[in-house]
């Protein structure tokens, strides 16, 4: 009879055991779970931004474009009337 208690008594310890060991892998697997979930709002945060970057930057190319035409249409203007552009040094005619 004793054998049997000391059996239960070791079986019901080893049950805990394995209870205490499936609890805090079940709790790893939300804290991962949870760090996933991060990662991805963050990822998609990172591309959200890269998008608005992008459209940014071609605005810019477009303005830029822009301006280079219009500078060298009023650079052609100027020539064609025949004024003279000042340098550092002097002018240039």
């Amino acid at each position: 009879m004793d054998e049997l208690l000391r059996e239960r008594d070791i079986l019901n310890k080893n049950m805990l055991k394995a209870v205490s060991a499936t609890q805090k892998q079940i709790d790893l697997v939300k804290l991962h779970e949870q760090a996933k979930r991060n990662l991805e709002e963050e990822i998609q945060n990172y591309k959200e931004e890269a998008q608005k970057q992008r459209k940014i930057i071609f605005q810019l190319e477009k303005e830029r474009d822009r301006y280079i035409n219009e500078a060298s249409d009023l650079t052609q203007k100027m020539d064609s009337v025949g004024v003279c552009w000042p340098l550092a040094e002097g002018k240039l005619c």
